[in-house]
């Protein structure tokens, strides 16, 4: 009976309140809780959980990009390359030839002028005069002795040997100074029999070696009358 009685009270009560919600609806002011957070009508407070902050997301790192070379703008005067011109090859060093060693004057068509006698003393030519000799091979001797022309047979037996024959001179007379050297050279010449060239120069020997007389190359223009004899 208690459950049956329950059931009726509710269904009234249900009843009743259904009646007056329909008639009138009565306005309810919202009672707000200080320290409560406003809630959607309809929809319950639900206790917000603090968020737990989420680990940061760690992009991977941009790909380094080469940088990007802009050309070059156009230059407006065109830039030749320098061209290199290789170093000019050293000059050969010119070789000068060598002179040619003097070549020794030989006895025959050379004309030889004394520069001194043996036992000359204080002799000596007047200025001016000039005493020279030229041997033709195979022929003969010519010259000038200082005062007189003079020639004579002459020979070469060997290499180094010399000797003359008789001598025929010219008569004329001069300055006894010229007289006495022109004594001095024509026996210094009958007396000789060997002779030396060294270089230029020409020394005659007696038959017991001592030197009678020295000679070197006449100048030019000396003795040039006498080679055609």
């Amino acid at each position: 009976m208690k459950k049956v009685m329950l059931t009726l009270s509710a269904t009234v009560a249900a009843a009743f309140f259904s009646g007056c919600i329909c008639t009138e609806t009565t306005t309810v002011p919202e009672v707000k809780i200080a320290g409560e957070e406003e809630a959607a009508p309809g929809i319950k407070n639900v206790e917000k959980k603090p968020a737990e902050p989420k680990p940061a997301e760690k992009k991977p790192a941009a790909e380094a990009r080469p940088a990007e070379v802009k050309p070059a703008e156009k230059e407006t005067a065109v830039t030749k390359p320098v061209e290199k011109k290789p170093a000019p090859a050293p000059k050969p060093v010119e070789k000068k030839p060598a002179a040619p060693a003097e070549t020794p004057l030989i006895l025959t068509d050379t004309v030889w002028t004394p520069v001194s006698l043996y036992n000359q003393g204080d002799v000596k030519l007047t200025k001016g005069t000039t005493v020279w000799f030229r041997i033709h091979p195979g022929k003969d001797i010519v010259g000038m002795s200082g005062v007189n022309r003079f020639s004579a047979p002459a020979e070469i037996p060997a290499p180094g040997k010399l000797k003359f024959g008789l001598m025929i001179s010219t008569l004329m007379a001069g300055p006894e100074a010229n007289m006495k050297y022109e004594s001095l050279f024509l026996n210094a010449l009958n007396r000789t029999k060997s002779y030396e060239i060294t270089g230029r120069e020409l020394k005659l020997f007696g038959a017991d070696g001592k030197v009678l007389m020295n000679c070197v190359q006449a100048g030019p223009g000396v003795g040039e009358d006498a080679s055609s004899k």
